[in-house]
């Protein structure tokens, strides 16, 4: 209820969308369901694990199926193991280093693959990131290295999607409380 992606939903919504909230794993549901709850009826809630491709194919079936089209996605992903955080950055696993890459960059990869389908007549794809992307904060390590990588695909997105009118973006609001 704190995140800059809840936020982002408020005002979403308060704009007219209808909106698509996706959760992962059952320790997530009911948080984004009494979230949820509080914008009245009309959201859809759907399970989607972004390290399984069926998960997210599941995902965008059943907005084909609901809606027919997609305006508007938020990619707002993000994870690393917690010893790949808390240690220094040069005893970094090699799977801690998957983990983080996968779930926080290639996530936004694989979403847009399933949602431009569904932009046919444009649309846009909004990425969370953040400052240590560029510079050097503490305790941040792997996930700077990873929301490097996640700029880096928003670039590369935006120059595949754009003649589609397809817009991709990736906001760094900055530390917010």
């Amino acid at each position: 209820k704190n995140s800059i992606a809840w936020g982002v939903a408020q005002a979403w919504h308060a704009e007219g969308a209808t909106l698509v909230f996706t959760y992962q794993g059952e320790r997530f549901k009911s948080k984004v369901e009494e979230l949820a709850e509080t914008l009245g009826t009309g959201s859809v809630i759907l399970p989607c694990d972004v390290t399984s491709d069926e998960d997210i194919a599941s995902v965008f079936q059943h907005v084909s199926k609901k809606f027919g089209r997609l305006d508007l996605l938020l990619h707002a992903v993000a994870y690393a193991p917690r010893e790949a955080l808390d240690d220094e950055f040069v005893n970094t696993s090699r799977e801690a280093f998957r983990i983080a890459l996968d779930v926080s960059s290639y996530s936004l990869i694989a979403l847009a693959h399933g949602a431009a389908p569904l932009m046919a007549g444009g649309g846009s794809i909004v990425a969370l990131s953040f400052y240590g992307a560029e510079k050097v904060m503490p305790h941040y390590n792997v996930m700077g290295v990873a929301k490097a990588a996640l700029e880096s695909s928003t670039r590369y997105l935006a120059a595949n999607l754009g003649p589609k009118n397809i817009r991709v973006n990736c906001i760094s609001a900055g530390p917010v409380n």
